[in-house]
């Protein structure tokens, strides 16, 4: 059995998608027979409660002294940082650390590597700093996937993994992927944990100016949205009224199964678009978030998908179009190729162990 800890965090500014596939990676590291330690800072809208609430072990060090902005993610110097995780989990020995933070890069990882001793493993999508690592994971469905980390972002000893077939999705999304449910005449939406733009807000608006103006009798489908437990909106819209056929909740234990049976979706450019992808449901895209904005782009470009662009310039008028355009259409939907079986997962633990033993 290894100890394996992992750097991640979540807040407000960052949202929650890293922390929530390091909870998929966590879980099949413990299935696996692994320890797993998740080393979390105090921000405002961590997700530490919730890694309780899974039964992972949460190392949680100290908040900073200044509120992060949009631009400074960790609120302390990497150095500090590196020290402070090293302090926090060298009470035990350490084979593995796994790092999923956008404000960290080869300074940070050669200290952790110097101080525990340890091979270090990076979780990235950037592609925009360099790296000192054993391992190297990037999920998403680039189109340079083979020259995207060139060599003054990696050692040559670097082991990659590389696109959707290593995205790390909860084990239910295999099961949905192998035995799809029937499919319904229902719409899911949900625009990551946070919602940092306001999407769900645009779109309830949306149904309700299509119905005020009378320019769609009956949308032919429901619409079920999912607000995400760290949207700033999320009680407004669990309370409001809402027309027939909209559903609004906070979260959904069982979210992998309503998307399953649903035959479109509103979303963000995250990794739900893997998600969707595995499950062969096309979707409207926004990008929510910067990090987005290269795999949207791409992603627009390919057969099931619709974008709106960046969700600081969407209104709600273009959902209101892009429900019209829907409602069209809906008996003649495109068909999304699945881009991965939903079991990256089970690859990347089997990669991880192959070489950490050999």
């Amino acid at each position: 059995m290894s100890h394996i800890a992992i750097r991640v965090d979540a807040s407000q500014a960052i949202g929650t998608g890293h922390v929530s596939r390091m909870h998929v990676l966590a879980n099949m590291l413990q299935t696996s027979g692994h320890q797993v330690t998740l080393v979390c800072r105090d921000l405002p809208g961590n997700l530490i409660a919730v890694s309780h609430e899974q039964g992972l072990t949460v190392a949680v060090l100290p908040a900073p002294k200044n509120s992060l902005s949009n631009t400074d993610w960790l609120g302390v110097s990497q150095q500090q940082d590196a020290e402070e995780t090293t302090a926090y989990v060298a009470n035990q020995l350490v084979d593995l650390m796994v790092v999923d933070h956008y404000a960290l890069d080869a300074r940070w990882e050669q200290s952790i590597h110097t101080q525990l001793g340890c091979p270090v493993m990076v979780v990235d999508d950037l592609a925009n700093r360099p790296h000192d690592c054993a391992f190297l994971l990037d999920q998403n469905p680039w189109p340079d996937l083979t020259t995207r980390y060139a060599s003054q972002l990696l050692n040559p000893q670097t082991r990659c993994l590389l696109g959707p077939d290593y995205a790390l999705l909860r084990p239910a999304f295999a099961a949905l992927h192998q035995y799809p449910p029937p499919r319904e005449d229902k719409v899911i939406a949900f625009f990551s944990g946070t919602d940092p733009t306001g999407e769900s807000v645009k779109l309830v608006d949306a149904v309700k100016h299509l119905e005020q103006e009378q320019k769609i009798e009956r949308l032919p489908f429901s619409l079920l949205l999912v607000t995400g437990r760290r949207n700033p909106d999320r009680d407004a819209l669990c309370k409001a009224p809402v027309s027939d056929g909209v559903r609004v909740v906070e979260a959904l234990s069982d979210f992998d199964a309503h998307m399953a049976r649903a035959r479109y979706a509103f979303g963000a450019a995250g990794v739900t678009a893997i998600e969707r992808s595995c499950l062969g449901v096309p979707s409207t895209l926004v990008c929510v978030a910067e990090n987005q904005h290269a795999m949207a782009e791409y992603l627009a470009g390919q057969p099931g998908y619709q974008y709106l662009g960046r969700g600081e310039h969407t209104r709600w008028q273009d959902y209101a179009s892009a429900l019209q355009h829907l409602a069209a259409n809906w008996h003649q939907l495109p068909t999304l190729p699945a881009i991965t079986d939903g079991k990256g997962a089970e690859r990347v633990v089997a990669a991880l162990e192959h070489d950490l033993c050999n």
